[in-house]
């Protein structure tokens, strides 16, 4: 299993082809797992978790995207987990927003190998899908007056007949996790697909009408057991969504602090795109991490960058002898 995730590291560096996704996205994206595969509701060592996450992007003194997540998972008795996930994002300082809300099922009860080290869980979610725009806050053509500028008042000849549209979104996912506790290395990986019903471009009025593409996601990784109690997950995560894709690798080290508390450490690349160093902390019953995109290529073009993403998570432990793989927390 090591080689390959070690290949995938280097598919994922020497390939680094990158341009914008459709779909809003996170650099903390483990703490918000339903985001990326509903396989992944309850898969955690936890009886339920809710997380709050909170991601904003300004190019210089415009606020370009605010992004804002909520999730919440439970484990059941029945080989099935639940999830419910909603995320909101509004752009060009609320010119545009889209929001999407859906409830995602997990079957966890595929169980192979001799002790049933070998979980794997399937899991889909339906929901809805809404986008939306303010034309009022549009700057069109024929609003431009000559030696003057933009001029807010003056009418315009455009007509919007849609500005607002909500249809059914559905996706489905996979996931496979080693959960044998004399391993030091455990693998994990998952796979998904998202915006299965592909719904209609609300705002194109083309013959060929546009449709919202399949977003594909893998993610996988490998806890790695060090002294001390301290663990070492090394992951990446490859997404395509029509002609756009993303790809990141990271590396996540968590160290002990007394019986319920651990600091958090890690890192990101999103390869031509950000480098996001990432912290936080578990208290008790609490995750908080944080969390900051750094761009080179724009700073060097001169364009002042801040991208800041704070996640808060809250959970309660699984009791007993749970044998889960532990995965990153954000």
């Amino acid at each position: 299993m090591m080689k390959w995730v070690f290949a995938l590291f280097f598919l994922l560096i020497f390939d680094v082809d990158v341009s914008a996704q459709v779909d809003p996205h996170f650099s903390q994206y483990y703490a918000y797992a339903l985001w990326m595969n509903p396989a992944l509701a309850g898969a955690t060592q936890m009886d339920y978790r809710a997380t709050l996450i909170h991601r904003n992007q300004n190019f210089g003194n415009v606020n370009t995207f605010s992004t804002s997540g909520l999730s919440a998972e439970m484990t059941t008795n029945q080989n099935i987990n639940i999830g419910l996930n909603v995320l909101s994002q509004t752009a060009t300082s609320g010119g545009y927003g889209y929001l999407n809300g859906a409830l995602s099922l997990a079957y966890t009860g595929v169980k192979l190998g001799y002790n049933e080290d070998y979980n794997i869980t399937f899991g889909m979610t339906v929901g809805f899908l809404n986008r939306r725009f303010d034309p009022s806050r549009f700057q069109l053509g024929d609003q431009y007056e000559p030696g003057v500028g933009f001029t807010p008042l003056l009418p315009s000849a455009d007509n919007f007949n849609n500005a607002a549209s909500t249809v059914l979104d559905a996706g489905a996912g996979i996931a496979f996790f080693d959960t044998n506790p004399l391993k030091r290395a455990n693998f994990y990986a998952a796979f998904s697909m998202n915006h299965l019903t592909q719904p209609e471009d609300p705002f194109v009025d083309s013959q060929g009408k546009l449709r919202l593409p399949v977003r594909y996601l893998v993610n996988a990784g490998v806890s790695l057991k060090l002294g001390n109690d301290m663990v070492l997950i090394p992951h990446v995560l490859y997404a395509r969504q029509g002609n756009a894709q993303e790809r990141m690798a990271g590396l996540y080290l968590t160290i002990p602090y007394g019986e319920t508390s651990e600091l958090i450490a890690g890192g990101n690349i999103r390869f031509k795109d950000a480098i996001v160093p990432y912290a936080g902390f578990t208290f008790n019953n609490f995750t908080l991490g944080m969390s900051y995109d750094i761009n080179p290529a724009l700073r060097s073009s001169g364009t002042s960058t801040n991208t800041f993403e704070i996640s808060l998570t809250f959970f309660k432990r699984k009791s007993g002898n749970y044998r889960g793989v532990r995965c990153p927390v954000f």
